[in-house]
């Protein structure tokens, strides 16, 4: 009886050596302004991911088109298929938002990530690739200093959210998202700081980024990139 009770011990601390809960990530990019990654719950053979939309303003019904969804760690080529999933709407059934700021939750349940992990993306494996989630920060540093800057720009800190910014570019140059760079772009713009906004300008074009098309074409749109390249 005693070698049965140490052994359920075992057990016991080995899922807690494995645990992982992680409350509001950053995330890099995703399909709706007001979507957002709730948890991501980390197990030795699971992980689930709990996504949280807001209808903030009237949105159209939501859905999944297909079942054929994966999770994998940022740059890595090894998919993790869904698994299960709880409170999701997949086609043609569809969730309806009946009033303003109503709060949907869905979890996706996809296999154990090998750890250490840092960033991951979900990815609906459809032509269309309608529902996408990707650069999901794991990792706490980079998470803390990301919301640090957020918070303080809020705050009217435009100068210290530069800071916290290029603290996260220079954090770890594996994570293949421009999201600290198109804030350093931003804020130097506001600031008038144009010789050293041109020369984040050169980092942000020689690095590889998943989403640095998208970044480019909403600079573009704020009359950003046209101000950097003037006098070429």
């Amino acid at each position: 009886m005693k070698q049965i009770s140490l052994l359920l011990i075992g057990l016991f601390f080995s899922q807690l050596m494995w645990a992982q809960t992680i409350y509001n990530p950053n995330v890099a990019i995703k399909p709706i302004p007001t979507l957002s990654v709730y948890k991501v719950e980390m197990l030795e053979n699971t992980t689930s991911i709990t996504f949280r939309i807001i209808n903030s303003s009237q949105l159209p019904p939501f859905s999944l088109s297909s079942k054929n969804i994966v999770l994998r760690e940022v740059s890595d080529t090894m998919d993790l298929r869904l698994i299960r999933s709880e409170n999701v709407k997949f086609f043609p059934e569809k969730h309806i938002f009946s009033y303003k700021d109503e709060i949907y939750d869905f979890t996706l349940v996809f296999g154990g990530l090998i750890q250490p992990v840092k960033y991951i993306d979900v990815i609906e494996m459809t032509p269309e690739r309608a529902f996408y989630v990707q650069g999901i920060i794991i990792d706490k540093d980079l998470n803390t200093e990301i919301s640090r800057g957020f918070r303080a720009y809020q705050l009217g800190d435009s100068h210290g959210a530069l800071q916290n910014f290029i603290n996260v570019a220079e954090m770890d140059l594996y994570f293949e998202y421009g999201l600290a760079y198109f804030n350093i772009l931003y804020i130097l713009s506001q600031q008038n700081r144009w010789p050293e906004a041109k020369e984040w300008y050169v980092k942000f074009k020689n690095r590889f980024f998943y989403d640095k098309q998208l970044l480019t074409n909403e600079l573009s749109r704020m009359g950003i990139i046209q101000r950097l390249e003037e006098g070429r």
